[in-house]
């Protein structure tokens, strides 16, 4: 009997024989493509035998899912097929789809943990159209995404218990991006208001655009974040009367000009103004109304950029990011860029400041690279030896576009004068005539944006 103990004793103790890792690479690696992407990947992080096939994995850089109600009473759930793959972007659209039951939106999340998706883009298909998406605290909570767009998707619903919720998953995103969204019934701006006091170490990219808020009435709205990098904060509601962004690190903004706006954002050094101008009317009657006392623009959007040349807006599929077509088909946009380390060109961005509102009574305190602007700037002449002409694009109507094309050289030198009357009332007579001398073209039609003129002054 002892000695029947004694063998059992030295066959436990006797190292097991690792029949599984002694394979061959080809037949490892087909035993392993019979597993779940989740499960090769975990077998990976224990054994160094693994980790090294772990390249052999199926990846795809991009997948798309479509989801359509189905007809005939097929399951729609039949639609959640996902490759066999680890996937990095997977973009779903919904057709005709209003809202998944509970049920198929936890398969739905399900799938996307297994394939370990990073960019995730949930997309309602229509321009009328929006998909209540009543799991999203699931949608938040995989832990490999990094990038999470939501474009005409309802977020609604919120409790406070399930916002909270939806708040503690967001620590690891890099990114958000909501487009047109929908946000109640219970979240409203309170959700973003949530998302940022979560204080999330690594989000850099944050962007709110035209984004509805139900039942919600407040004036003002606080961006205050120490990881932004890159904020899009647009609306189209007039109840939103101060916006105070204070971001260290931010690098780009783009914002709606409100009646008390105060930035501070060290490292930006670049601005732009974005504004509209309704009716259309001829190039230079459009301009002489943009430099008049008497323009308003209820629109009006504040682009920073620090990058030498401001690419907030710089080709036409930006602009049609913040611009609807209807607006681009009724309306003259202008685009005005302004370096902000020149003091003429700071004073004249002052000045489209304080006229760029439908509320005479703007304030404004920015805090950008060296130069601090308020609400009031002295008209001065640049110091500078070297002068910062002034770009602007005139983007409008096709109608309008054509009407310029057929009087061109008259209207370009109306334009063209008027431009030297504004360039001269900033600068000193000699750098007026530098200008003049190096015969440099201060007005053409652009080449990288349909039916749009540049001019500099």
């Amino acid at each position: 009997m002892e000695s029947q103990c004694k063998r059992r004793r030295e066959q436990v103790s006797a190292p097991a024989e690792d029949l599984l890792t002694s394979l061959q690479d080809d037949l490892l690696i087909s035993i392993l493509s019979f597993l779940p992407i989740k499960q090769r990947v975990a077998l990976s992080a224990v054994c160094s035998r693994f980790r090294s096939l772990l390249p052999f994995i199926p990846r795809l850089d991009a997948f798309r899912l479509d989801v359509v109600q189905p007809s005939g009473g097929v399951d729609i759930s039949q639609q959640f097929t996902f490759p066999s793959a680890l996937i990095r972007q997977c973009h779903i659209v919904f057709h005709e789809v209003t809202e998944l039951p509970i049920p198929l939106g936890q398969l739905l999340v399900g799938e996307l943990i297994e394939v370990g998706v990073e960019d995730l883009i949930l997309e309602t298909s229509g321009y009328r159209k929006w998909f209540n998406l009543r799991e999203i605290c699931s949608f938040f909570g995989i832990k490999s995404l990094r990038n999470l767009s939501l474009r005409r998707i309802v977020v609604g619903g919120f409790g406070n218990r399930l916002l909270r919720s939806t708040i503690a998953f967001t620590t690891l995103l890099t990114s958000l991006k909501m487009d047109r969204c929908i946000l109640g019934i219970y979240g409203g701006f309170s959700f973003l208001r949530s998302f940022l006091a979560s204080s999330s170490p690594f989000l850099e990219t944050l962007h709110f655009i035209f984004c509805t808020e139900l039942y919600v009435s407040m004036s003002n709205l606080t961006i205050r974040s120490p990881s932004i990098k890159h904020l899009v904060l647009l609306h189209n509601v007039p109840y939103i009367r101060t916006i105070d962004v204070c971001c260290p690190k931010l690098e780009s903004l783009t914002v709606n000009v409100a009646t008390d706006l105060r930035i501070e954002a060290p490292k930006v050094q670049h601005a732009s103004l974005l504004l509209r101008l309704n009716p259309p009317v001829d190039p230079p009657d459009a301009l002489t109304k943009l430099f008049g006392t008497a323009f308003r623009s209820v629109f009006a959007w504040l682009m920073l950029n620090s990058s030498t040349t401001p690419n907030g807006l710089a080709t036409e599929n930006e602009i049609d990011r913040i611009v609807s077509r209807k607006d681009k088909d009724d309306v003259v946009i202008f685009k005005l860029d302004f370096n902000l380390k020149d003091q003429s060109s700071t004073m004249i961005f002052t000045q489209f400041l304080k006229k760029c509102h439908y509320n005479i009574d703007n304030e404004f305190n920015i805090h950008v690279g060296p130069a601090h602007i308020q609400d009031y700037q002295l008209l001065h002449h640049g110091s500078t030896d070297v002068v910062e002409l002034i770009k602007l694009r005139m983007i409008m109507p096709e109608k309008t576009f054509r009407g310029f094309l057929s009087n061109q050289k008259e209207m370009e030198e109306e334009i063209k004068q008027m431009g030297l009357r504004k360039l001269k009332s900033r600068i000193s007579r000699d750098q007026f005539d530098d200008v003049l001398a190096s015969n440099e073209s201060l007005v053409e039609v652009s080449s990288s944006i349909a039916n749009c003129i540049e001019m500099k002054f």
